[in-house]
């Protein structure tokens, strides 16, 4: 178990190393992105926030997913990918809470057995078109590229998927949807 320190404040709980680095990591900022994919001719999405370039020749980005995640078994039987970065304007906290619930209900631990039943069709009255490779394009994203997955890399409960450019587009003006805007967190 960490050791508590405490906080100087007489009274209030101590605090252990533990909830410090949890806060310090809440502070990350990350860019609110819509990963798209596509499974039996049937594009799908979800939400990420832990996107980033890791290469510019050959120009790759990395996204990291959680193990159990529906996306991530997509992309292992059809290594093609979107990335959706959406924006603060237009009502992107909109558009982005859509992406929020997993696609199979079930992952939401202490749902009741009829709510943990469902499975959700993220895209279901989103606006979008498919890239050449069958993935969603927002039509409300800021911008969009489009991916060949190259590498699945473990990485604790999560997986780096790290995918080559094919394509992509700025598509409309405004300032990215962050974590920091959103006051989301998923951290720590």
């Amino acid at each position: 178990m960490p050791e508590a320190i405490p906080d100087g404040y007489p009274g209030r709980v101590a605090r252990s190393r533990e909830d410090d680095v949890r806060e310090a990591m809440h502070e990350l900022p990350y860019g609110i992105y819509i990963v798209g994919s596509t499974a039996n001719g049937r594009p799908s999405a979800m939400i990420a926030d832990w996107v980033m370039q890791v290469s510019f020749a050959p120009r790759l980005v990395a996204v990291s997913l959680e193990n159990d995640s529906t996306t991530l078994a997509q992309l292992r039987a059809n290594p093609a990918m979107t990335l959706n970065l959406l924006k603060q304007q237009n009502n992107g906290m909109t558009l982005a809470a859509r992406f929020v619930q997993p696609h199979r209900a079930s992952k939401v631990r202490g749902r009741s057995d009829a709510a943990a039943g469902r499975e959700y069709d993220k895209l279901d009255g989103v606006d979008y078109r498919t890239s050449d490779r069958g993935c969603p394009i927002l039509d409300d994203a800021l911008m969009w590229v489009e991916c060949d997955v190259q590498e699945f890399v473990p990485a604790g409960d999560h997986t780096l998927v790290i995918a080559r450019v094919l394509d992509g587009e700025v598509v409309s003006s405004g300032d990215p949807l962050t974590s920091t805007f959103t006051g989301w967190v998923y951290s720590g």
